[in-house]
């Protein structure tokens, strides 16, 4: 790791690439979740080419074994093969969805790589990306936020903290590392709203309704009796040493609230479906939509819609009764 918090190969010559390649990212003006999620995967490519995952995994798979090229210390001497055994691995070990974020991954790093003329022929040329199911991502009904607001009744300053961070999420549609790095001045409570930084650094204004304001309130009145407090910039932060709020906390935090609420598998990103599938059932204006949600591509209206188009077909199939025309 960095001391930006960055994955590193183990392998120096790797490690030297891929150091390289970051400065193109920052030039690009990449944010820093995708710098390391792109990076994560190389470094996860790295030692896998160099650890003994590989021969483990080789062998018991069957697939051909066959290599002497030195692609465990070098990325210019990786061969189409090297990304197949990996790619084959993350679906064995982890999920199909997981590994074709890995590929997409890989794919900038060697595009790099060539455009940088370190290497002649890209290794995943023709290479067919791992298909993935399109599942639906359980929304939250009211019944269900009710119960996970339910269990932040008090006032501790856990309890003021998480009940705004639930219905921020809920209101907003936010993401998760937009809200974990929100600091005191993007919050404006004249005008009832939140500025957010998205990806690509993209800036947008989210505004939210009452009760999400009047529990931002409350949790500010909390925040200003903590120790520390004063000194951090950071919107929501730790209970103990007033240190922000980072995004696995955040993970935690609604996970435990999900398992007292009886929902097991609590995200915030099913927060950010429940906004979507919320507005698109009430037909509210999908390019407002976009807007609100940081989207650039009409695609994803239709992977978040999957939920509300279901459940529209669903009222529509029932009011129209086929069943009993006859």
């Amino acid at each position: 790791m960095t001391k930006q918090g960055l994955p590193r190969p183990a392998n120096d010559l790797w490690r030297s690439y891929v150091e390289e390649w970051d400065r193109s990212l920052r030039a690009d003006n990449k944010p820093h979740t995708t710098r390391y999620n792109y990076e994560l995967a190389v470094t996860q490519f790295a030692d896998f080419l160099g650890g003994e995952e590989l021969p483990q995994f080789l062998a018991e798979t069957g697939m051909d074994d066959t290599d002497d090229s030195d692609a465990d210390e070098d990325p210019t001497d990786v061969e189409r093969k090297h990304v197949e055994w990996f790619i084959a691995w993350m679906i064995h070990t982890r999920s199909p969805s997981t590994a074709l974020n890995k590929y997409k991954a890989l794919q900038q790093f060697f595009n790099y790589l060539v455009d940088a003329e370190e290497i002649d022929r890209h290794p995943m040329a023709k290479l067919t990306q791992p298909t993935t199911t399109d599942k639906i991502i359980p929304v939250l009904h009211d019944d269900q936020l009710a119960s996970l607001l339910d269990t932040c009744k008090g006032k501790t300053f856990r309890d003021r903290r998480d009940t705004a961070l639930i219905r921020l999420f809920d209101d907003t549609g936010a993401r998760l590392t937009e809200v974990a790095n929100l600091t005191t001045n993007d919050l404006d409570l004249s005008r009832d709203g939140i500025l957010v930084r998205g990806k690509g650094d993209r800036m947008r204004f989210i505004p939210f309704g009452e009760r999400t304001g009047q529990a931002l309130s409350r949790y500010l009145r909390a925040r200003a009796r903590l120790k520390g407090a004063t000194d951090n910039p950071y919107l929501f932060l730790t209970a103990r040493g007033a240190k922000q709020l980072k995004p696995n906390g955040i993970k935690i935090m609604l996970r435990r609230r999900g398992n007292l609420a009886g929902i097991p598998h609590m995200h915030a990103h099913r927060l950010r479906h429940t906004l979507s599938h919320n507005w698109q059932l009430a037909q509210g204006n999908e390019s407002d939509l976009m807007v609100i949600m940081g989207w650039t591509s009409p695609e994803m209206l239709r992977r978040y819609g999957k939920s509300a188009a279901a459940e529209r077909a669903q009222h529509t199939h029932r009011a129209l009764n086929l069943g009993n025309r006859v």
